[in-house]
């Protein structure tokens, strides 16, 4: 037997081949030809607003530092205030956290601009004061 136009074939395939890299009527994904325009980006330009972007997330750091420490500080008197009122409901008066609660206020007690919230330190060290004279370690202030 013998087999004919065999050459006929390998034509229709090549010719097949060339319509399909010449952007004939091959498959493409449906968003092909809106990402082969956001390809056309340059390079320095997306740099350039990165950088921007790093710049602006310094300042912002750099600006919110004080409102930061200000925030910690407050969390540590109030944990110290926690700790204190569970030993007071035990029936304890523990006089190390008096202590700590009393350094910690007389280190914010200057910082402070704000009127209301220097008169609420100032209950808080006046009443650490109170306590600890109980015990007969009273600090003059």
């Amino acid at each position: 037997m013998k087999i004919g136009n065999t050459r006929a074939t390998s034509q229709a395939g090549g010719a097949r081949a060339t319509s399909v890299r010449s952007g004939g009527s091959g498959f493409a994904p449906a968003g092909a030809a809106a990402t082969r325009g956001a390809a056309g980006l340059s390079g320095p330009a997306s740099l350039t607003a990165v950088d921007a972007l790093l710049a602006l997330q310094e300042t912002d750091d750099a600006l919110h530092a004080p409102r930061r420490k200000a925030v910690a500080r407050g969390e540590e008197m109030l944990d110290i205030l926690d700790d204190i009122k569970l030993a007071l409901l035990l029936g304890r008066v523990p006089k190390a956290k008096l202590s700590r609660l009393l350094s910690v206020v007389e280190r914010q007690l200057g910082a402070v601009g704000d009127p209301m919230l220097r008169e609420v330190l100032d209950q808080i060290e006046l009443r650490a004061r109170v306590e600890l004279a109980k015990f007969g370690t009273y600090t003059k202030g």
